[in-house]
């Protein structure tokens, strides 16, 4: 072979005669010509360039007359994705406040401690200078603890406002130095007490109630609404937490900043997955950087020589993450330090 080129036969393509040299290996011969490779890959690259122009076109949302020209992973990132019209305001409200919710959940077993890391993370966002409020949900069916038998249960902590609650909102008031409603601790009893009267008096329109949206977006709402209530300070930090009204001269409480939720029980008890359901909902509706999880576990020392056990806590992050949830930081119980 020589290496000269070689012209093919005569080729009619469409109305019009020519002809085709003989391409190189890695070459592609069209009607059009011939795209060599570097070609072919700034077409590539041009065609992928339009296609993500298309997805965040088509990543625009249209919410109250709004546009929202953010793509759904940002807007799981920064809250604002696919939240229902009745949660909508409320949401909106927290993420231009930029206020913070805080979930403490536990696992392993029941009465782990997480009442107490609870009011620890408020006392270190009260050190920071932040206003911070608490919700504690418990997921039995009665709708307050005031029925319930103190050996069974624990005592009873009234509230200011006569509200018979959880002894866990005693901590979060001697703590944050607040003083909470009776709002401040959600039931599963109270909360489907607050979805049936709504239903009974036609607010649901006829639709079927269900646990899910009917039940899960009432929990939202509620969480929502004690976040943003203001809560009553002890004397000793009027100075800090409350702003003078310079017209009126009087103190004006302001909204908190952070919000720490408590869900009650252990994780994987189908008493509280309702609201397991809705912890979730939330967290994509106010956006992870707004949300976070702090899971409480136990890590037991065993054998001898002693030997701490991890996979205690590592079955109960699985469960958590099975469940749509997943932790930020963990809070680890033992006798012992956790060795390295």
């Amino acid at each position: 072979m020589d290496g000269t080129r070689k012209a093919l036969p005569w080729k009619k393509i469409g109305n019009m005669n020519c002809t085709i040299p003989r391409a190189k290996m890695g070459t592609k011969i069209t009607q059009f010509g011939i795209i060599g490779r570097s070609r072919c890959a700034s077409i590539f690259a041009v065609i992928t360039f339009l296609m993500l122009i298309s997805a965040v076109r088509g990543g625009v949302e249209k919410r109250g007359g709004n546009h929202i020209s953010l793509v759904q992973p940002i807007l799981k990132i920064r809250g604002g994705a696919s939240v229902p019209p009745s949660l909508a305001e409320l949401v909106d409200e927290t993420i231009a406040s930029n206020r913070k919710i805080v979930v403490v959940t536990g696992g392993v077993l029941s009465g782990i401690g997480k009442g107490v890391t609870a009011s620890s993370i408020g006392v270190l966002f009260r050190a920071m200078g932040l206003r911070v409020t608490a919700l504690k949900i418990d997921p039995y069916l009665n709708v307050d603890a005031g029925t319930m038998s103190p050996f069974e249960h624990g005592e009873v902590f009234v509230l200011d406002d006569g509200g018979e609650t959880d002894l866990d909102l005693g901590n979060y008031e001697r703590f944050l130095g607040v003083c909470l409603t009776k709002d401040s601790n959600l039931s599963t009893g109270k909360i489907y007490q607050y979805v049936i009267e709504k239903e009974r008096v036609g607010d649901y329109l006829g639709k079927t109630v269900q646990v899910v949206p009917h039940i899960s977006d009432a929990i939202q709402e509620w969480v929502l609404r004690v976040a943003k209530a203001p809560v009553t300070k002890v004397c000793t930090l009027a100075s800090t937490q409350t702003d003078t009204n310079k017209n009126s001269g009087t103190p004006k409480v302001l909204p908190p900043e952070v919000c720490i939720v408590e869900l009650g029980g252990t994780l994987g008890d189908i008493e509280s997955m309702p609201f397991v359901e809705a912890l979730r909902q939330l967290q994509e509706h106010l956006g992870y950087k707004n949300m976070c999880f702090v899971h409480v576990s136990l890590v037991p020392v065993l054998g001898s020589p002693s030997e701490q056990k991890t996979k205690p806590t590592q079955h109960s992050v699985k469960q958590m993450m099975q469940l749509g949830l997943r932790p930020d930081f963990l809070c680890c119980r033992g006798k012992e330090p956790l060795e390295p």
